[in-house]
């Protein structure tokens, strides 16, 4: 067991006025087995009455509306946590089984997949621990190729990526080798912004591994939400009214 501070903020800054924001964050921890939220406070600029939810997959959810024109919406979460993979959780859900958005694989990534299964024997935890190893030899890490847009596929293709394209390819991986499987957004000792790893199941509970840094998950990591892909765990979701075309992000975030 370890115990850790956590830090995120997120500035959102657009080139023109907006009104009529509604907005829903995936930003507070969420209390589970593995990690017990010791303190978490959330500020919000400009300041808005929110209301706290849960979604099916157990996120924690603040929903806001911003009436009147603005150009910016800050946030920021602070708090302690005690961390400890030793325990388990065990919040299995059918769909993690299944290919999403995401992480639906093309010719080329079925085809790789076809050529290295006959090696994929062995215990869950061996099988996707080679097929981490196998995605480590085969794509770099290198920013500036992909964006949040970005499918397992594509990526592949290019044969680079950052964290999120790295979880994507090995769900994908892991699904056609049977082995349900969810993207996990959070927080790691190897990032300055939020960072995303894997949890697949073992027949009775989920495992962590980090296929950007190809390591098992260890107290170093703290989870923030989990989904089938990006999709269902981004920090920010928004719906506005304007004359903006695009907003600038600045993302800072420790863990000590």
């Amino acid at each position: 067991m370890k115990r850790v501070n956590f830090y995120y903020s997120t500035k959102l800054t657009f080139n023109d006025y907006v009104h009529d924001h509604s907005f829903a964050l995936r930003i507070i921890p969420p209390e589970t087995e593995t990690q017990r939220i010791l303190s978490c406070s959330l500020n919000i600029s400009p300041y808005v009455p929110t209301q706290q939810t849960v979604d099916a997959f157990g996120n924690n959810v603040t929903a806001g509306y911003l009436k009147g024109d603005h150009r910016f919406l800050d946030f920021e979460i602070k708090g302690a946590a005690e961390v400890d993979h030793t325990k388990h959780r065990t919040d299995l859900l059918p769909c993690y089984l299944y290919q999403s958005q995401y992480t639906k694989p093309d010719g080329a990534l079925i085809a790789f997949y076809d050529s290295i299964k006959g090696k994929c024997t062995g215990t869950v935890q061996d099988r996707a621990a080679y097929l981490s190893d196998a995605l480590s030899d085969t794509i770099e890490y290198e920013k500036g190729f992909t964006d949040t847009s970005t499918t397992a596929a594509q990526a592949f293709a290019l044969k680079k990526g950052v964290c999120q394209d790295f979880s994507h390819i090995l769900i994908s991986l892991l699904r056609m080798d049977g082995i349900a499987s969810r993207y996990i957004a959070g927080l790691a000792f190897c990032d300055g912004e939020t960072h995303s790893w894997v949890e697949y199941w073992t027949g009775d509970h989920w495992e962590g591994i980090d296929p950007a840094n190809n390591c098992t998950v260890s107290d170093d990591y703290i989870v923030i939400s989990q989904g089938r892909d990006f999709r269902d765990c981004a920090i920010d979701r928004g719906v506005m009214f304007g004359r903006y075309t695009k907003q600038l992000q600045l993302v800072r975030s420790v863990l000590t």
